[in-house]
């Protein structure tokens, strides 16, 4: 079993200098949510791995120790199925050759600028690339092995296909697939075909598309890209080169999700914010019409969350909105829509909800006795209004509309309860 197959995971440095030790191990720490330990001999670091079993998922090792001088320690860590970056004081041929020959994730020679940077990008691409799937197409068994040696070795899943029907029918089944590597010379059709049909499907938001080519010369390089490939690489190439490639197309994948979810969510609760709300919304609403499916729309506000705000400050009142904004979207699944509207109100819309009323007045009861601490010793407790409705109105406007006249309704008859209309 790999060290990455168990364990809630760590991370691994190893280098004799007390000082790249540090500011490698500072630099991977501000990065990510994961211990980061550190060895100075091989000796250390076998204890380490010993203290620690299944425990590790990168390592970040010096290729020359005083008692490992001849990379004795990359093949431990290696040994025991760990993603492994080499650092290395130089880079000659020979020392090129010993390093390519070694299944490891990247290698950094510690004189390159930036190269502690380097080190912290290669672990968040080893650790991203855990939980991504590339589908490589080609027909060529040899070939196809080559390429996904490559792609293991830097901890991706690897999905084959010899043929283009192959490859489309795993895109379908699959769902889960982040790049897409194809040959041009493929079965049924070539791999600019195939790229449209991908295209047509799936937006390169959700998929990269990387066409390889014979040669730099060839004009199937042109027609990757007008069928809407993101990039093209001509064989044969160096193992960096693709891999290289393959991380920036999944870089730039990270990126969109990043920029999107920030549209997407409001920045204090991380919650959907309004214009997803409806984006979104209105979609759900009218596939709930179509299908003639139970949809619920529950407006909820603060009880006197001024009086909150004037009292203690918007600090606390900040905090109580994130501790209802929590309480809220834990009780509902990923795919009901739960949004701050603004303020201190929001909105859920919900399908096949049989028991609207009960579920909300769980949640209403569960944040009356929730505490919303001021300091270690004091805490002050919050309630809150909520309005629901399940008639299929006009439009999803029209729900929450009702929604809120049943809030109105909750709060003129004297607050912390559920009104239904």
């Amino acid at each position: 079993m790999s060290q990455s197959d168990k364990g809630t995971g760590r991370i691994l440095v190893v280098d004799d200098s007390a000082t790249v030790g540090m500011v490698v191990k500072n630099a991977i720490s501000t990065a990510v949510d994961m211990p980061v330990d550190l060895a100075r001999s091989l000796a250390a670091c076998a204890k380490l791995i010993a203290e620690n079993p299944g425990q590790y998922q990168v390592a970040v090792v010096d290729l020359n120790l005083p008692d490992a001088t001849n990379g004795e320690a990359v093949d431990m860590v290696l040994g025991y199925g760990v993603a492994t970056i080499v650092l290395t004081g130089s880079l000659d041929n020979d020392t090129h050759e010993r390093i390519s020959a070694k299944p490891i994730v990247d290698y950094v020679t510690k004189q390159s600028p930036g190269s502690i940077a380097i080190v912290q990008k290669s672990v968040l691409h080893t650790l991203r690339n855990m939980k991504s799937k590339v589908l490589v197409v080609d027909p060529d068994p040899a070939h196809r092995a080559y390429l996904k040696n490559i792609l293991l070795t830097q901890r991706l899943e690897v999905v084959e296909a010899d043929n283009a029907k192959t490859a489309l029918s795993e895109m379908e089944q699959r769902g889960d697939i982040s790049v897409v590597v194809t040959a041009y010379e493929i079965a049924e059709m070539d791999g600019v075909d195939l790229c449209m049909k991908l295209r047509a499907n799936f937006p390169s938001t959700k998929l990269a598309i990387v066409g390889i080519t014979t040669s730099a010369n060839d004009f199937s390089g042109v027609r990757y890209f007008k069928a809407g490939a993101d990039d093209i690489i001509h064989k044969p190439f160096l193992v960096e080169e693709f891999v290289s490639r393959i991380n920036a197309r999944l870089d730039y994948m990270d990126s969109l999700r990043i920029i999107q979810e920030q549209a997407n969510r409001d920045y204090l609760t991380k919650l959907y914010n309004r214009r997803y709300l409806f984006e979104i919304g209105n979609a759900l609403y009218s596939s709930a019409k179509r299908n003639n499916i139970h949809i619920v729309v529950a407006m909820i506000d603060i009880d006197f969350f001024k009086r909150i705000n004037d009292t203690y400050g918007h600090d606390v009142g900040d905090m109580a909105i994130v501790a209802v904004a929590q309480a809220v979207s834990r009780s509902f699944r990923t795919t009901d829509i739960v949004a701050r509207m603004g303020g201190e109100e929001f909105c859920i819309v919900a399908v096949n909800n049989d028991a609207p009323v009960e579920t909300m007045n769980r949640i209403r009861q569960y944040i009356e006795k929730m505490p919303i601490p001021l300091n270690d010793k004091e805490a002050i407790n919050l309630t809150v209004s909520i309005g629901i409705t399940t008639t299929l109105c006009n439009t999803l406007d029209e729900m929450i509309n009702h929604a809120d006249e049943a809030l109105y309704k909750a709060k003129q008859g004297g607050r912390n309860q559920v009104i239904q209309l």
